[in-house]
């Protein structure tokens, strides 16, 4: 039984200003690509116009639909980012789970920021930090940061 599953896309103007970046990157690099093929009469310049153009615009659609998703059940706590990573650990396995603000410095996204210290991030605001037995430290920006800190209480026979 799931007692909380949330998806937290990006914000609407960091999403939106962020597809934009990466649409004007792949102009730019169709453009310096093309300028080489050009000039240079280099035939490469078509294998890289091409291979920025997919790149740019691949990311621009990833950036489109990231994305956080949060999922617990009675033995464990996932929080993904989707598409693409996820971090899963045991209720048993959390030492800690402590209110906290997440601000865009983290970066958005899967981010390492230290050795066995991870931030999964789409919006910045009121968070989770969740420490671990073995060390390791997750921390997660969620609107429902109370309900998933009182749900922690319950779950985690260890939690301080």
């Amino acid at each position: 039984m799931h007692e909380v599953h949330e998806s937290i896309p990006l914000s609407p103007l960091l999403r939106r200003s962020t597809v934009a970046l990466c649409v004007v990157l792949g102009i730019i690099m169709v453009i310096v690509c093309g300028f080489a093929v050009i000039v240079q009469r280099d035939p490469a310049g078509y294998v890289g116009a091409v291979l920025s153009a997919t790149l740019c615009f691949g990311l621009a659609t990833y950036m489109w639909k990231v994305r956080v998703i949060i999922t617990t059940d009675a033995e464990r706590l996932t929080i993904a980012l989707s598409p693409g990573l996820r971090q899963v650990f045991r209720w048993d396995e959390v030492v800690s789970a402590t209110a906290v603000h997440i601000g865009m410095g983290s970066g958005i996204g899967y981010r390492m920021t230290g050795p066995g210290m991870r931030v999964i991030l789409a919006s910045p605001g009121d968070g989770v930090r969740f420490r671990l037995l073995d060390g390791r430290e997750v921390s997660v920006a969620t609107p429902r940061r109370d309900e998933l800190i009182e749900l922690a209480r319950r779950r985690a026979p260890d939690l301080q």
